[in-house]
């Protein structure tokens, strides 16, 4: 049964008025912070959807009822660079190419981060599409919000959800053990990890980020041990990652090789490195994962998994639309299959 916003001032304890003033964004009477959050952790809760379609088709005879819009949308979750980042954008680029061979067009493409809630809400509710792609890590909360606001929903990137959706997927978990395989085939005992790493509390943390799993995984795999203190959570940025290795190179003891999240990590990591006069890969070896174009041109270029990002967004687009059109009901998972590709960032230890 639908919420409403009766429902929802109710149990924040505020008038109905004020309700409909935070979720429209109205500035004429401003809510408090906390009465905002209070309010917007409810709707989220209920999994509130304003009903503007339904408003409208009320008053409509079924000859007047829009059809299918042949539209879809695409949904950054977890990125600020949305356009600019090389991951997302080629996976972005390979979506718009399928939806336009098959007649559909991008109804809309942002990047949930860079909105407020509101704005958010009232993008999403407000303009119509058929389904939509969803890139980039989320928590569980925003994943109800998903599939409530939703009719057709398919998730593409590394990480599985097993949510109940189609997913596109060029498994990380496995990709992880392969990168961090290579390096203790080098002869690698002491490895270090940069990039996300899950919270203490799983429940309110990301889903769907398996990469520090897989790392886990190939150390336990081969009996080695994983030390804490080299074991670095940091965004998926060139900068998180240039800024922490510096804080990190002050340590006394100091692993011989980092399996990095994706490259811009791998890529950040290397300038603090070599700032710091260490030789790569004589003193230090890094790998990564993505193969961006910038992994082949760095000094030296960087080994890393190869993903497949616009067969990703090609292949999401796909599958979606299937859906749409009625060619599947129960839930799909198409695994891409990933590559090592060996550059020059990786060697055997210094002494071996």
């Amino acid at each position: 049964m639908r919420s409403t916003l009766k429902e929802i001032a109710a149990k924040a304890n505020v008038s109905i008025s004020t309700v409909s003033r935070i979720i429209n964004d109205d500035q004429s009477k401003p809510a408090s912070p906390e009465t905002k959050e209070r309010v917007w952790k409810i709707v989220r809760e209920l999994g509130y959807v304003p009903n503007l379609n339904a408003r409208t088709l009320k008053n409509q005879s079924p000859e007047e009822q829009p059809l299918r819009t042949k539209a879809i949308g695409c949904i950054f979750t977890s990125t600020r660079d949305t356009f600019t980042d090389p991951f997302f954008s080629i996976i972005a680029r390979g979506i718009q190419l399928e939806a336009a061979q098959r007649g559909y067009v991008l109804g809309y493409s942002f990047s949930s981060c860079d909105m407020t809630q509101s704005a958010l809400y009232n993008n999403i509710t407000s303009n119509r599409v058929d389904g939509a792609v969803v890139l980039g890590r989320f928590d569980r909360e925003f994943l109800e919000f998903l599939k409530n606001n939703f009719p057709n929903l398919v998730y593409a990137g590394l990480n599985c959800v097993n949510s109940g959706f189609d997913e596109v997927i060029c498994d990380a978990y496995r990709a992880s053990i392969q990168a961090v395989k290579y390096l203790i085939g080098l002869g690698h005992a002491k490895i270090g990890y940069l990039g996300p790493v899950p919270e203490a509390e799983s429940g309110n943390g990301v889903i769907n980020e398996h990469r520090y799993e897989g790392f886990c995984r190939a150390m336990a795999e081969n009996d080695l041990p994983v030390h804490s203190e080299w074991i670095q959570g940091v965004e998926l940025t060139s900068d998180a990652s240039y800024q922490r290795m510096k804080q990190l190179l002050h340590q006394e003891q100091l692993p011989t090789a980092f399996f990095c999240a994706n490259d811009t990590v791998a890529i950040g990591a290397m300038r603090a490195a070599r700032e710091a006069g260490l030789r790569i890969p004589e003193d230090l070896s890094l790998v990564g994962i993505d193969d961006i174009e910038m992994a082949a041109y760095v000094t030296p270029a960087l080994t890393t998994i190869r993903v497949p990002k616009e067969e990703l967004g090609k292949f999401a687009a796909k599958i979606l639309i299937d859906r749409i059109e009625g060619g599947h009901t129960l839930p799909v998972r198409l695994d891409i299959p990933f590559e090592l590709v060996v550059r020059e960032s990786c060697a055997a230890p210094n002494g071996q």
